[in-house]
């Protein structure tokens, strides 16, 4: 099971999700949209990807609201719920966040601003199932969210198939 999430979280870090990696986070590039300080982005950022990832909490609404388009991921969400390795995710620790913006986004297909992000997936109970996953976010209405890609890749591992919505 251990092998599959890294296979998934491996397919995070190819295609549109980014591959910086930083064990500290870095000031955006000149910018129109005013973002809060890099610390609390990072903690915006780390509370994003812990209730995406805490999948033992079955509550589907709260995932939707922390990833870019969530709604869109609604019924792929309400299915990857019950899949066994869902019972294996009980959230996620950021590690590092480095935002970027212009270029930087656009060269990953996402809005800017956007951060690269390397995290942990956490089990049930705190260990680390999986450690240093890359993935991203991106700042969109005041809000942290993880990116769709992010989610998307896992999704399609996970059901062998892009689901509807990504």
């Amino acid at each position: 099971m251990t092998a599959v999430m890294a296979v998934g979280l491996a397919a995070c870090s190819s295609g549109a999700a980014p591959t910086t990696t930083s064990s500290s986070t870095s000031a955006p590039s000149t910018t129109s949209t005013t973002l809060p300080s890099l610390a609390i982005s990072k903690n915006e950022i780390g509370h994003a990807y812990m209730t995406l990832f805490d999948l033992n909490n079955p509550a589907i609404a709260p995932k939707l609201l922390v990833v870019q388009d969530g709604a869109a991921l609604k019924a792929a969400f309400t299915a990857a719920i019950h899949s066994a390795l869902a019972k294996q995710a009980g959230g996620a620790k950021v590690l590092a966040a480095t935002v970027e913006s212009g270029a930087d986004c656009k060269n990953q297909l996402l809005p800017s601003p956007c951060a690269a992000v390397t995290y942990d997936i956490l089990s049930p109970t705190g260990t680390v199932v999986l450690s240093n996953s890359k993935g991203a976010a991106v700042y969109e209405d005041s809000t942290w969210l993880v990116a769709k890609a992010t989610i998307c890749s896992l999704l399609t591992l996970e059901q062998g198939k892009t689901p509807a919505g990504c």
